[in-house]
């Protein structure tokens, strides 16, 4: 990344670690104030930790700040949206990466497993993106030459293709697919544009995937 995106504010979910860091750091690199916002859970959801946002946001260093409160519910991600703004005065760019794991075949899986995953998985950037693009309109109501509004959903291949025992995430990543075209045609007209990647990386996601 060699363009300077001096002064623009990035969310950055589930940054604390993987991939999430990996982005949350080379947007910092490219001068990108970002809040890195993270509950610190383990692959499949549960044990919280705060201080793995903080720990992140103190590595990447520069304007990077913590936000460490899951946003699986819609007064969460609109307090995360309230904190960024708050504490930089806009924000350009969203990027949602924050993601669990709880896979088991069809015929053994858990409702509780699928609400868990959904929840996380898609709701919780389809709340985001509720609480964040108002300002992101307005930003660029305020200016005609505003061009920088950035939303990037973070999905999968599963999403394609699905995978052995992954009902929950390929579904939750495919919807996110949906979500982007959607959200990519409100957006378009304020010149705010919204994309999907699919990248397969070696996290501790893939650790956890049947061959």
């Amino acid at each position: 990344m060699t363009e300077t995106l001096d002064d623009r504010v990035a969310i950055v979910t589930g940054a604390g670690r993987g991939i999430g860091l990996s982005i949350a750091r080379a947007l910092s690199k490219a001068g990108v104030k970002v809040v890195v916002s993270d509950a610190g859970v383990s692959i499949d959801g549960t044990d919280p930790d705060p201080s793995v946002a903080q720990t992140a946001a103190s590595e990447i260093g520069g304007a990077a700040i913590a936000f460490s409160e899951s946003i699986t519910t819609p007064s969460a991600a609109e307090a995360l949206v309230d904190y960024a703004n708050k504490s930089f005065g806009r924000i350009d760019i969203v990027v949602n990466n924050a993601a669990i794991l709880r896979d088991s075949f069809i015929f053994k899986g858990n409702p509780v497993d699928w609400d868990s995953v959904i929840t996380t998985n898609l709701s919780a950037a389809y709340y985001l993106l509720a609480a964040a693009t108002p300002l992101l309109r307005a930003q660029s109501k305020a200016d005609k030459d505003y061009r920088n509004g950035r939303i990037v959903n973070i999905t999968s291949t599963a999403g394609f293709y699905g995978n052995f025992g992954q009902a929950t995430y390929a579904s939750a990543k495919a919807g996110l697919l949906g979500l982007t075209r959607a959200v990519a045609l409100d957006m378009a007209r304020a010149g705010i544009t919204c994309n999907a990647v699919a990248p397969f990386a070696a996290t501790r996601v893939t650790e956890t995937i049947q061959p």
